[in-house]
């Protein structure tokens, strides 16, 4: 089921106590669960038939169901409000993560991916650029493929970037864009000399036509996050792009088993060196 309600403020806790007790939800009666919302039986019918449900045994039917169907889920108002108990922003954060993941694991293209994959293979660099929130999302690549011996770098100064592309060899380094919406401009300005110095252009940003998904040599898109009137934060969006980057370094992984484990071994064995070192040069001062 997917439902959208305007939900009362008793409405709302009643809403966030389900979403973080469905287990103990569905063995109570309209008494308990009121009680155990610190709302009244009233509310629970008026909830249930908020949701367009006849009555509160067909919503407990229904949300038996989504326990094992989590994309189904009953989606509540999702936006962040003056003054909210922990309980609304548990249940809220946590069933806008649900959704964003499921959607970014729907979206993964296999033949876009095993594209990818090819291209990385085969790189002998990977440029990661994005700015804000994005360029964490850059770190986080250029922390996993680094560990398997590939030259990486993250940054979010196309003043890093340009030289790289118009050095040569671009065709054999891999510019990797961070972007949700695709129209960072920063982004668009640096993909497009990018490829016109020669280099390849991966995109990664939100399902749906972009200026940087059209332009880009190869797309993998993450879920189109809920807008709220004000976005206080990238949580959903960050969610979903550090989903995406786990389900492309896998998939590499996997396929490239031998050598990645060869160089996490190494690469393990060197920080635990570094760290022995370090631990020994406290321990004389």
């Amino acid at each position: 089921m997917s439902a959208r309600a305007e939900l009362t403020g008793a409405e709302e806790q009643l809403a966030a106590y389900v979403l973080a007790h469905p287990d103990l939800v569905l063995g109570m009666s309209v008494k308990q669960l009121a009680a155990a919302a610190a709302t009244s039986p009233s509310t629970v019918s008026r909830f249930a038939r908020r949701l367009h449900f006849p009555g509160y045994n067909e919503l407990k039917l229904q949300l038996a169901f989504d326990r094992n169907n989590p994309s189904t889920a009953v989606t509540i108002n999702p936006e962040i409000k003056g003054n909210e108990t922990l309980a609304n922003i548990s249940a809220k954060l946590l069933q806008n993560a649900e959704r964003s993941l499921h959607e970014t694991v729907d979206a993964v293209e296999p033949d876009e991916l095993a594209r990818l994959l090819r291209l990385l293979k085969h790189a002998t660099q990977i440029v990661c650029f994005g700015m804000s929130a994005s360029y964490l999302v850059a770190q986080d690549i250029v922390q996993k493929w680094s560990r398997l011996g590939i030259n990486c770098l993250a940054t979010d100064d196309l003043n890093q970037i340009l030289p790289l592309a118009a050095a040569g060899g671009g065709d054999k380094k891999v510019f990797w864009f961070v972007s949700n919406s695709g129209e960072t401009p920063e982004v668009l300005i640096g993909s497009r000399l990018v490829q016109d110095a020669g280099g390849k252009v991966v995109a990664l940003t939100k399902l749906g036509a972009n200026s940087l998904s059209k332009r880009a040599d190869i797309v993998m898109t993450t879920s189109a996050p809920l807008e709220a009137n004000v976005r206080f934060a990238a949580t959903q969006s960050l969610h979903a792009q550090l989903m995406l980057v786990d389900i492309i370094y896998y998939a590499y992984v996997t396929r490239n088993y031998a050598q990645s484990k060869t160089a996490i071994i190494a690469s393990r064995r060197i920080v635990d060196e570094y760290k022995a070192v370090f631990r020994d040069g406290l321990r004389r001062q």
